[in-house]
């Protein structure tokens, strides 16, 4: 998929292009992991345009694709709402209860199920939803997190290194808006937790999972020093 637009910083020659002439394309890379390049575009001796190597969009590449579309309106946000873009929307959760549903695939991990569906004390958290994925991080403070904030790993299970949701069948919203927090939020808390997806460590846990939540509920609060570093801000996870 691809779309044509004349970016400022573009041209490499000092006379004015002729009018409606293509000089750079936008190509939509499909896969694991959707991306998009520009690729300046030339013409061969016959007049076509021929495509040259794609290189990365940047954020005022982005402004001026938007500007060129005529996107001027407003998004309204949710008062837990972080930030939001055309394709993108992160916004926190406070420190409360969530029942989980537990399906483990393992067996020694099967008792766990005795807690699916039983409401369990979890640290405030960041969800950022943008092109079908989502990502999940946790905070050690209960307030509402700044651009400087460290993230720390999510202490659930079914999230790979970085955050990232293993979304196998859940059927994600077909937008990501700040009017569909709370439908991203039910996506993910509704969806069934099988096991860890990651092989790192991500908690300061040395026990069992389910002695964790055990404790959770003895405690009546997520104990926070077992939350790890996730190793970036939120400016950082936002970029």
């Amino acid at each position: 998929m691809s779309a044509v637009f004349r970016f400022p910083e573009s041209s490499s020659s000092s006379s004015t292009p002729a009018l409606n002439q293509p000089q750079l394309a936008l190509v939509l890379y499909a896969g694991e992991r959707s991306f998009v390049l520009k690729h300046p575009l030339t013409a061969n001796a016959k007049g076509q345009p021929v495509m040259g190597a794609g290189r990365g969009v940047s954020t005022r590449d982005r402004q001026a694709l938007l500007q060129a579309l005529g996107v001027q309106g407003l998004t309204p946000v949710q008062p837990n709402t972080l930030a939001t873009s055309p394709v993108a929307c992160a916004w926190w959760v406070p420190a409360g209860e969530r029942a989980l549903l537990f399906e483990p695939k393992y067996g020694q991990t099967a008792t766990v199920s005795r807690l699916s569906g039983v409401p369990i004390p979890w640290p405030a958290l960041v969800f950022i939803a943008s092109a079908a994925r989502l990502q999940v991080f946790a905070l050690r403070e209960n307030v509402r997190p700044t651009l400087e904030t460290p993230l720390m790993h999510a202490p659930f299970w079914n999230l790979f290194q970085g955050g990232g949701v293993c979304r196998g069948s859940v059927q994600y919203p077909t937008a990501c808006t700040p009017g569909l927090q709370e439908a991203w939020e039910a996506v993910f808390f509704q969806s069934v937790f099988t096991g860890p997806s990651r092989t790192d460590r991500y908690m300061n846990w040395g026990r069992s999972y389910e002695e964790l939540l055990s404790h959770a509920l003895k405690q009546e609060q997520f104990p926070l020093d077992v939350l790890m570093p996730a190793g970036v801000t939120l400016h950082e996870a936002l970029s």
